[in-house]
């Protein structure tokens, strides 16, 4: 970066600190507008809210917290299951002036004593579930109020609290914890201001459902906790009610009775579960015949055929977006224009889309020199959606924040029209025999497989080689007269063979019955290349 002219009459040049918007005012701002339209539907536990009750609901929980001594960037630890009061919590912990700190509810509760170390919560909302948990964390000194989901404070639309809610915040008061998947270690505290998810939600709306309003309803499939809290929240700008999924975790069985019942016009999904839909859309029916209007799948790259199976049967209404808890996936958009027409890179990796709005993506090389298009280096990002950095943690914004970019971690390229092809991550890189292998590529190829459900491979140290690629497979379910596994791995090393360079192909293919996930839901490489690295080479 140039350094700052020492002529100009803004070389000393100052923000001046500023009022921000709170995030919650834009709930108030709906429910006024719209006070009597539905906001929340869950029905699994008996509640459909209108915006305004839902505001209501939000100024009672807020009053509560701060009468149980919850002040401006105090954390509020969230901890639950999907439920109608947890998009309450999220509202109230906002207007508060707290600090919305949601981990996945799935993890034990060592790992969640672990992250409350972290953010030191003034204040738990959990559900019942996570009881063992709340008497854990009281064991360790927490003395700070529980609120529990299913019994939270409530309020009559337009009565305000016996004590009026001051929400009024500093536009950097940190106001969400967005914990990163600790894949690599302890998860880390991404941390967004209210002026950054503002711009965040903004941006999600620009982008990823641009039309809608009060007439159609998103429905919620994953955990509130990450990027559905985040999809929930946009809805605020349209006035669109957020659907909690009937039933549980949804099914081949289940989706389309609820996207049916509901009229659901988007929704915001990973590709596996977009899989499903797709499988599930009932025969008989075309690409018109029903109210999905956008489908926005992210955290996963999804294979190019399924993503022509869903179009085949959906039409036009898939969006794919790329990003990282630091970034709340705001990186690129693949709009569904683009769907159908998808660039295909001669590796056969397809883009994941081109900046989303007010996002600058810039490759660099391995010294920070930025890369022109074509050139594969790491991803980096700028731009109002990039957070403020992570929690206490200066050696993790050293690094990751090095030259005032955000450093993904991701390496691919920018072709000349804009699009990001990402050909793996830094960290999954191994060297084999001096050369670079990035584990995407190999992994894509023997996706085409038929045969093959998923596929993780590992770099593993070797004497000869420095370090050989092992492929592991968890095999689709495939009818009477599939390979056995001898034939499956010649067939499989033969297709590594035809379409990589030699040093790319991998020297072992192990089968497992279940690939290992993170709780996260993540493919645990971590723990795969610790388990294939035992007894070799360096490892012994």
């Amino acid at each position: 970066m140039r350094a700052i002219s020492q002529t100009s009459p803004a070389k000393d040049f100052t923000p001046t600190p500023r009022r921000g918007v709170n995030v919650s005012h834009f709930l108030t701002q709906t429910a006024r507008r719209i006070p009597d339209r539905l906001a929340v539907v869950d029905d699994d536990h008996g509640q459909r809210w209108t915006w305004a009750e839902l505001d209501a609901r939000a100024e009672a929980l807020a009053a509560a917290l701060q009468a149980g001594g919850v002040d401006r960037r105090d954390t509020v630890l969230l901890v639950s299951a999907n439920h109608a009061e947890v998009i309450q919590s999220f509202w109230g912990i906002l207007r508060s002036g707290g600090v919305i700190a949601p981990p996945n509810a799935a993890l034990s509760t060592e790992e969640l004593l672990g992250i409350s170390a972290e953010v030191a919560p003034a204040a738990v909302i959990t559900d019942r579930a996570h009881a063992d948990f709340v008497t854990a964390l009281q064991a360790e000194g927490f003395t700070g109020p529980v609120f529990w989901i299913g019994e939270l404070p409530t309020a009559q639309a337009g009565a305000a609290p016996a004590e009026a809610v001051d929400s009024t915040v500093d536009e950097d008061d940190p106001c969400w914890y967005f914990f990163t998947s600790g894949s690599t270690g302890r998860p880390k505290a991404a941390t967004f201001t209210h002026r950054h998810l503002g711009a965040v939600l903004m941006n999600h709306r620009c982008d990823l459902f641009p039309n809608e309003d009060e007439t159609g309803a998103s429905l919620v499939l994953a955990p509130l906790s990450h990027g559905a809290g985040i999809h929930m929240l946009g809805q605020v700008f349209g006035g669109t009610p957020s659907i909690i999924h009937p039933g549980g975790k949804p099914s081949v069985e289940s989706l389309w009775p609820a996207i049916d019942a509901y009229g659901i016009t988007n929704a915001f999904t990973v590709p596996t579960i977009l899989n499903r839909i797709a499988a599930g859309y009932p025969s008989g029916r075309g690409p018109e015949d029903h109210t999905l209007e956008r489908v926005i799948y992210a955290g996963a790259p999804m294979l190019a055929t399924d993503q022509a199976r869903a179009l085949e049967r959906l039409g036009p209404c898939l969006v794919q977006y790329f990003g990282l808890a630091e970034v709340t996936g705001a990186i690129t958009i693949l709009r569904p224009e683009d769907h159908g027409a998808i660039p295909v890179d001669d590796a056969g990796i397809g883009t994941c889309g081109r900046a989303r709005t007010g996002v600058e993506i810039i490759i660099v090389d391995e010294v920070g020199t930025q890369l022109a298009a074509g050139e594969q280096g790491e991803v980096c990002v700028a731009g109002p959606t990039v957070c403020a950095g992570y929690l206490g943690r200066p050696d993790a914004n050293a690094e990751s924040f090095a030259g005032g970019l955000f450093h993904t971690g991701d390496v691919g390229y920018l072709d000349e029209r804009g699009y990001l092809f990402l050909t793996g991550r830094k960290s999954d890189m191994y060297i084999s025999d001096g050369s670079n292998v990035y584990p995407r590529e190999i992994e894509e190829l023997l996706l085409t497989d038929t045969e093959v459900a998923q596929a993780v491979v590992v770099g593993v140290p070797d004497e000869k080689w420095g370090e050989i690629g092992v492929a592991v497979i968890e095999r689709a379910e495939s009818p009477a007269g599939a390979n056995s596994v001898a034939d499956l791995t010649e067939r499989l090393t033969a297709l590594c063979k035809s379409g990589l360079a030699k040093y790319k192909v991998p020297k072992e293919i192990h089968f497992v019955d279940t690939m290992p996930v993170t709780a996260y839901g993540k493919l645990a490489r971590k723990e795969l290349k610790a388990e294939y690295s035992q007894g070799r080479g360096s490892a012994r």
